[in-house]
């Protein structure tokens, strides 16, 4: 076998272990998925405010899910834009769950939402 077929094994055998180790890895330390639209795309302040004010009801069942939830009208985006969201902050794994099941029956607050976790 020549020098640069062994190389060629090589650079693959050790490619195939990395994407391996990454799938065992990444199942046991995953990273989380929430994620808010670019700052262009959210809507002002103003209207993140009035969709929350409207949604009064839906705020409160989320933040009874848990000790550790709240639900306000977050600026994500740099100092200077008037982009805002809601944003639901919590504290553990089984907040977050809750959260995410409950906004995926319901209609949601019309604007963007976006977990923190505290």
């Amino acid at each position: 076998m020549s020098s640069i077929t062994k190389i060629a094994v090589g650079v693959a055998a050790v490619a195939v272990l990395g994407a391996g180790a990454a799938a065992v890895f990444g199942g046991v330390f995953p990273t989380s998925s929430d994620t808010h639209p670019p700052c262009e795309e959210l809507p002002t302040r103003a209207e993140a405010a009035t969709a929350l004010d409207r949604n009064q009801a839906l705020a409160t069942e989320i933040t009874g899910l848990g000790k550790g939830i709240s639900v306000t009208v977050g600026t994500p985006c740099p100092e200077g834009q008037d982009r805002a969201l809601i944003q639901v902050t919590y504290r553990t794994d089984a907040e977050h769950e809750a959260v995410g099941d409950l906004l995926g029956r319901r209609d949601g607050f019309g604007v963007p939402v976006y977990l923190v976790e505290d």
